[in-house]
């Protein structure tokens, strides 16, 4: 048989051959497997054991629906399905979790600038010998794709503005397949999206990725989609406590000069490593692996916060040594070790992680030929933009018998 079926829960069976098969097979695509979608989210919702392997899959399957919709022609198609196939290639373990550590202490890196130095061959992922291995880049010349537009394509940076924003976009295939798969996968109803709508109203026009009058419902049932999973499930604050937890143990790996090379692992690899280590860190391991989390002491939303305080976390966000400076003190000052005191910022984290959450601005094509932002349209999209995700921004985490203490004087500790 020309090809493989792969069977897929969310979009049913989907048929890979030439080039997308070959990609598939390398060990940089196959490493995905090792890698979940939603980094510790399964402690909290059981169902979400997905990968990026499969997510990574999905993308490929709506970039080739969304190809065909918009008639792009067939070496467009071909680079925007292999963008989409290869946007994650470059994510390490635990997917976000550990995205501020590469930005403090492995700074020629982050997932985005790993996957474009994978696809153009600059780096290797892989640790061992792979008998009769192709790269990526070979892979691709063979088929007359070049390495360098896939790269920039999946960084956004691509010079025909369409073919950028439907990976990287308001709407893209990327958020259409994650939002509608973690919504499967932790069981969660709020990730609902009326995808086939939403693909028939999409529309090139004058070089943009637009959506037509017509769907603009659709595209407004999406954002609340993207918004209530944000605050539901991607920043739920048990969620984040663990992956508090883990970053701590693997900064205080780092710190010890240990696992600098954890962003080639899989999820399994890092935990077995850091569990091996005495200590800290094996002490973390054990008990994310039991489900022995800290317990939140403080969840403090914006409006509890003065523009001063504000600033000064802010500060903290973007300088772990400063964050871990305020732990330090927190620690101190009730009597726990060091670790034992964690703090979390969702808005700062949003604004690195995902800046398209308020992103709503794509151009609504009306029946008279006029084009619209998506906020002049419609007054929902304004109010997404302006609705707070998730409602906490400042989480602090400990073991329980400090939780009290913390409260009592967090403030009075961080700032005098």
């Amino acid at each position: 048989m020309d090809g493989k079926i792969i069977h897929d829960p969310l979009h049913g069976s989907m048929k890979i051959k030439g080039l997308i098969l070959e990609l598939v097979k390398t060990p940089e695509f196959q490493r995905l497997r090792g890698i979940k979608q939603l980094g510790l989210a399964y402690l909290v919702f059981p169902g979400a054991n997905h990968t990026r392997f499969e997510h990574s899959l999905g993308t490929y399957y709506v970039s080739k629906r969304l190809g065909e919709e918009v008639e792009l022609d067939e070496y467009e198609r071909t680079l925007l399905q292999v963008g989409a196939l290869l946007h994650d290639i470059g994510h390490g373990p635990f997917s976000h979790t550990f995205e501020q550590i590469y930005k403090h202490y492995v700074k020629e890196y982050d997932h985005m600038h790993l996957g474009q130095n994978l696809i153009l061959g600059k780096v290797d992922i892989i640790e061992g010998e792979v008998e009769d291995r192709r790269l990526i880049p070979e892979i691709l010349d063979e088929y007359g794709i070049e390495p360098k537009e896939v790269a920039d394509l999946v960084l956004g940076h691509y010079h025909k503005r369409y073919l950028g924003q439907a990976i990287h976009g308001d709407v893209d295939v990327d958020q259409l397949d994650y939002l509608m798969r973690d919504a499967h996968y932790t069981g969660v109803a709020h990730g609902i999206v009326d995808f086939e709508r939403i693909l028939k109203t999409l529309k090139i026009h004058e070089d943009e990725l637009l959506v037509d009058e017509k769907g603009v419902e659709a595209v407004e049932g999406m954002m609340v989609a993207r918004s209530l999973m944000y605050s539901r499930v991607y920043f739920h604050h048990t969620v984040k406590i663990a992956e508090g937890m883990l970053t701590r143990a693997l900064e205080f790996a780092l710190e010890e000069d240990h696992l600098w090379d954890f962003w080639r692992m899989n999820d399994c690899r890092v935990l077995v490593e850091l569990e091996d280590l005495e200590g800290y860190p094996s002490e973390i391991v054990k008990r994310i692996k039991y489900r022995d989390l800290f317990k939140g002491a403080v969840l403090a939303s914006a409006d509890e916060l003065s523009t001063e305080e504000k600033r000064e976390f802010l500060n903290a966000y973007r300088n772990i040594k400063k964050r871990q400076d305020i732990e330090r003190r927190l620690a101190d000052a009730v009597g726990a070790r060091e670790g034992e005191v964690i703090i979390e910022f969702s808005i700062a984290d949003l604004m690195l992680s995902e800046p398209r959450l308020k992103s709503t601005e794509i151009g609504v094509l009306l029946h008279d030929g006029n084009i619209q932002p998506l906020t002049k349209v419609t007054p929902l999209a304004n109010a997404l933009k302006r609705r707070q995700t998730p409602r906490w921004a400042v989480l602090i985490a400990s073991p329980s018998k400090y939780v009290e203490e913390i409260r009592r004087i967090w403030k009075k500790v961080i700032f005098g």
